[in-house]
């Protein structure tokens, strides 16, 4: 013992570390704390994946209508559920893909389920859709709905 100690009862002098009892209500605390959290933190990342896959094919569809017009030629727009992506082919020979954007289980989004109505647009090199055309994606409880027009005007909705 120190000179110093001598006169410190010992319940006043630091100690080191922490008791068994002290970590592990530490450990329950953090347990309680997260099985709280993980519930809403599955819900945002379910909400997070819809948004992003809906604002990237805002960004796909004017590429798709400028495609036709580099093209000079007509292409198709179309959602193959087989594969879980949205393709934008030359409208002669399908087997020419110009843009493939997967959605489901394949890719980053992990979309649930995508639809799309009609489920093939021609797109002219004027500009112009064979049809206005809707997309839905829905993952869990979330759905955003993009309403194309002709011309290629995107409209993004809460459904």
């Amino acid at each position: 013992m120190t000179h110093s100690s001598r006169f410190v009862p010992k319940s006043l002098q630091t100690r080191r570390g922490f008791t068994l009892p002290e970590a592990m209500i530490v450990v329950v605390i953090l347990g309680v704390m997260f099985s709280i959290s993980l519930p809403r933190f599955n819900e945002t990342t379910r909400q997070r994946r819809v948004i992003s896959a809906a604002t990237t094919l805002n960004a796909d569809i004017p590429v798709a209508f400028s495609l036709a017009a580099r093209q000079r030629k007509p292409v198709t727009l179309t959602y193959e559920a087989k594969y879980g992506e949205l393709r934008v082919t030359d409208r002669a020979d399908p087997n020419t893909v110009y843009l493939s954007r997967p959605l489901q289980s394949t890719s980053e989004y992990k979309i649930d389920s995508v639809t799309m109505t009609p489920s093939s647009v021609q797109i002219f090199p004027n500009g112009v859709a064979s049809a206005p055309f809707t997309v839905r994606l829905f993952n869990g409880s979330f759905v955003r709905q993009l309403a194309v027009s002709r011309t290629g005007h995107t409209r993004v909705t809460f459904k």
